[in-house]
C-alpha cells in the first residue's frame, strides 16, 4: 500500500484534475471539430437537395404560369370573350364544348395541373376537366376583384376545393391571370389555374427522410407545402429563432416568384451522428484514464519522499523554533524548494525584528503624543486662567474649566488604549475647545459637523486636538478681526477624512510643499511636531496610504485633512 502527507494527496489530486482536464478538453474539441465537420457536410448535402428541387418547383411553376399567360392571351379565346355571350343556349354549349375540350387538351400536356378555368366578363366560363361547373356571378367575389386589380399574376394561399368547379375539397393553391383584350386594352375575364398540393409535396419528399424537412412558402411567408405535416402549422422561423437553435436552415429563392424553399436537418440527426464516432473513442478515453491514474500514483510517491523531510522541519517551525534550516540537497527542484525554505526562515526573522522595531516606534511616538497634548506651557496657561478667572470671582467659569480640563486629562490618558470611538475624541476636542474659547473669548469662532453614522467608528486617540491648535495658533490667531475653525468629516465605505479648516492667512503653495515633505521626514526636529507626530502614528496603525495633508493659500486660509480606514 502506498502512504502518502496531505501534501502527497494536494498533489496527486492535482495532477488527476490536470490529467482529466486535459482528456476532457480533447474529448470536448474532438466533439467540437466532429460537429463541425458533420454539420457542414450535411448543410452541403441540404444545400445541394434544396438548389435541385427549387429549380424543379421553379420549373413547374414556372411552367403553369407560362401556359396561364398563354391562355389569356390566345386570340381564339379572346375572340369568344370579346362577344357578348349568345342568346341560343345551343351555340353556348357549342362555344363551351369546344374550349373545353381544347382547355382539356392542352391539360393533358401538362399532369402537374389540377385544372384550367375561364372566367369571361361577358357571362361564358370554360373547364378544362370533368369537374361539374359551379356558375355564379364571379365579378363580386373578392379572389376574382383581386385578379382583375393586379397587373401581375397572384398566387392564392392553399384552399380547399376549386374557386369554380365542384371537387372533392382537396388541397390546390390557385393562381389567377386576368385576360386583357390585345387590342382594346379592356379586361374580358380572369384565367384560373390550379395545382393540387400533393402535386408539390411529392416533389419536394424525395431525399431527406426522416433526418430533417423541406418546406414551401409563399410570398406572404406562409407554408405551401411540406415534408412535414406539422411544419404547415409552425410559423416563418425568422433569423433570432434560427440563430437560437440547433438545427440546420438551408433556404433557396425562387425568384420569379418570390417563393421560398427552406430545408431544415433536425437536431437528433447531427446527435445521432456524433454519437456514431464517439462510441469507440469513449472505450479508448476510459482506458487512457486508467494507465493515467497508475502513473500518477507512482510518480506521487517518487515525489512525497523527500518532501516528508521538508514537512517535518516545518512542524519544528510551526512550534516557534526558527533556529532550523533544510540540509543541502542535489540541484533539482526540490533542492531548489530547500534552498528558499532556508530564504524563507531568514526573511521571517528579519521581518519579525522590523516588526518589533516598529512598534517601539510606534509606542515612543504615543508618548510623545501624550507629552505634545499635555505640555507645561499649556497646563500653566489653562491655570493661570483658573487663577485670574478665581481672583474675578467668576466661580460658574473656573468650575467650568477646571471641569473640561480634567475631562481633557482623563480622555487623553484613557487608560492606555491607542483606539478610541470618534465619539470620545469630539469628546476630547470639546473639552480642549472649551478651555480655549475661555482663554481667547471672542477672538475665534469654533464649529463641528461629524455625521452621526461616524460616531461609534474607531481612530487613533488624539489626532484631531492637534490639527486644531494648529488652526489656532498658525492660522486664526494672526488676524486681527475674528477668525473661524470648522471641523468636518466625510466618508465611503472604506474611509473617512476629518477636514480642520481655518481663515487664517495661510501660507504660499512653497511653504506648502515644505510642510508636506517635513510631515514624511523620519528626523528629529522641533518644528511641527504635533503635526508629524500624528502623520506617523496614523502610518504606522493603518498603512502608508494614510495620514495627513496640507493645504493653504494666501489669504485664503489653511486646511488640514486626517485621511483613516473607516472600521
Amino acid at each position: 500500500m502506498m502512504r502518502f502527507t496531505s501534501l502527497g494527496n494536494r498533489i496527486f489530486t492535482t495532477m488527476i484534475i490536470i490529467s482529466m482536464g486535459t482528456i476532457l478538453t480533447l474529448s470536448l474539441m474532438f466533439t467540437y471539430i466532429s460537429r463541425r465537420v458533420i454539420t457542414e457536410n450535411l448543410s452541403s448535402i441540404l444545400k445541394e437537395m434544396v438548389v435541385n428541387k427549387s429549380i424543379e418547383m421553379e420549373n413547374l411553376l414556372g411552367d403553369a404560369t407560362r401556359m396561364t399567360l398563354m391562355l389569356a392571351n390566345d386570340a381564339s379565346i379572346q375572340k369568344i370573350l370579346r362577344q357578348p355571350k349568345p342568346d341560343d343556349l345551343a351555340e353556348v354549349y357549342t362555344i363551351e364544348l369546344e374550349l373545353d375540350n381544347r382547355l382539356s387538351f392542352i391539360q393533358n400536356y401538362t399532369s402537374h395541373v389540377f385544372g384550367f378555368y375561364i372566367i369571361g366578363a361577358n357571362g361564358m366560363q370554360f373547364k378544362s376537366n370533368f369537374s361539374s361547373p359551379l356558375y355564379e356571378n364571379w365579378q363580386g367575389f373578392d379572389w376574382y376583384k383581386r385578379i382583375i386589380a393586379s397587373q401581375e399574376p397572384i398566387w392564392f394561399e392553399p384552399h380547399n376545393g376549386s374557386f369554380t368547379v365542384n371537387t372533392i375539397g382537396q388541397p390546390l393553391v390557385t393562381l389567377g391571370q386576368r385576360i386583357v383584350d390585345k387590342s382594346t386594352g379592356r379586361i374580358l375575364g380572369v384565367m384560373l389555374t390550379d395545382i393540387e398540393v400533393s402535386v408539390l409535396n411529392r416533389l419536394i419528399s424525395a431525399g431527406l427522410g426522416d433526418s430533417g424537412t423541406l418546406t414551401l412558402y409563399n410570398q406572404n411567408r406562409n407554408p405551401v407545402s411540406s415534408t412535414d405535416s406539422e411544419q404547415l402549422t409552425i410559423p416563418y422561423p425568422s433569423g433570432q429563432k434560427r440563430k437560437n437553435t440547433d438545427h440546420i436552415y438551408i433556404n433557396s429563392f425562387l425568384s420569379e416568384f418570390n417563393w421560398e424553399l427552406m430545408g431544415i436537418i433536425h437536431t437528433n440527426t447531427i446527435r445521432d451522428s456524433i454519437m456514431q464516432m464517439m462510441s469507440p473513442l469513449f472505450i479508448f478515453f476510459i482506458i487512457l484514464v486508467i494507465i493515467d491514474f497508475l502513473t500518477t500514483l507512482s510518480f506521487v510517491n517518487r515525489v512525497t519522499s523527500p518532501l516528508r523531510d521538508l514537512t517535518h522541519v516545518m512542524q519544528v517551525v510551526e512550534q516557534g523554533d526558527l533556529n532550523v534550516a533544510m540540509p543541502p540537497h542535489p540541484d533539482d527542484d526540490i533542492g531548489y524548494l530547500y534552498d528558499n525554505f532556508n530564504m524563507m526562515i531568514s526573511r521571517v526573522k528579519a521581518l519579525m525584528k522590523d516588526l518589533y522595531e516598529e512598534h517601539e516606534k510606534l509606542r515612543v511616538s504615543e508618548m510623545r503624543t501624550l507629552e505634545a497634548q499635555i505640555n507645561p506651557h499649556f497646563l500653566y496657561n489653562t491655570l493661570d486662567s483658573i487663577i485670574w478667572l478665581a481672583r474675578n470671582n467668576q466661580s460658574e467659569e473656573v468650575t467650568k474649566l477646571v471641569y473640561s480640563l480634567t475631562n481633557l486629562l482623563r480622555i487623553g490618558l484613557n487608560k492606555g488604549r491607542a483606539v478610541v470611538s470618534i465619539r470620545e475624541e469630539i469628546e476630547h476636542i470639546t473639552n480642549y475647545m472649551t478651555i480655549q474659547e475661555i482663554r481667547f473669548g471672542d477672538d475665534f469662532t469654533f464649529s463641528m459637523d461629524i455625521p452621526d453614522v461616524l460616531m461609534e467608528c474607531k481612530t487613533v486617540k488624539l489626532i484631531l486636538q492637534p490639527l486644531i491648535e494648529n488652526a489656532i495658533y498658525h492660522g486664526v490667531m494672526k488676524r486681527e478681526d475674528q477668525g473661524e475653525i470648522r471641523l468636518t468629516a466625510d466618508y465611503t465605505d472604506n474611509e473617512i477624512c476629518f477636514r480642520v479648516n481655518d481663515n487664517g492667512p495661510g501660507i504660499s503653495e512653497e511653504e506648502c510643499r515644505q510642510v508636506r515633505e517635513y510631515l514624511d521626514i523620519s528626523k528629529e526636529s522641533e518644528r511641527g511636531f504635533g503635526l508629524r507626530n500624528v502623520n506617523m502614528r496614523i502610518k504606522l496603525y493603518f498603512g502608508q496610504q494614510y495620514g495627513l495633508d496640507f493645504e493653504s493659500k494666501p489669504d485664503r486660509g489653511t486646511q488640514i485633512s486626517a485621511r483613516i480606514p473607516r472600521m
